[in-house]
């Protein structure tokens, strides 16, 4: 569990994109989770305000994260972002297991 990696994704999406990053996102869940390294993947939004999003993940280890980032589901929501952004702010924390 010491290798694990702890990522904490804050996303907010522009005046009138909320839907888009909303499906995009959604996009990302069933097949991360098939992931072999992947331990937790969750996605959550802020019941207050529509344009908050927040992904809660786990992985194995770097090696898993890197699995995932370079998983074409993954790519291709680089590419979209690449594209026409719908994502005003991200903030990305990374933790480790302190207990």
């Amino acid at each position: 569990m010491a290798d694990t990696i702890i990522l904490n994704v804050h996303l907010e999406a522009k005046d009138g994109r909320e839907e888009d990053l909303a499906r995009e996102l959604q996009s990302l869940i069933a097949p991360t989770h098939e992931e072999k390294g992947c331990l937790s993947y969750e996605l959550h939004r802020d019941p207050e305000n529509d344009k908050l999003f927040m992904f809660y993940e786990q992985f194995a280890d770097q090696a898993a994260l890197d699995a995932h980032i370079a998983a074409p589901y993954f790519k291709k929501f680089l590419d979209y972002r690449e594209k026409d952004d719908p994502i005003a702010q991200q903030t990305v924390t990374r933790w480790r297991k302190f207990v």
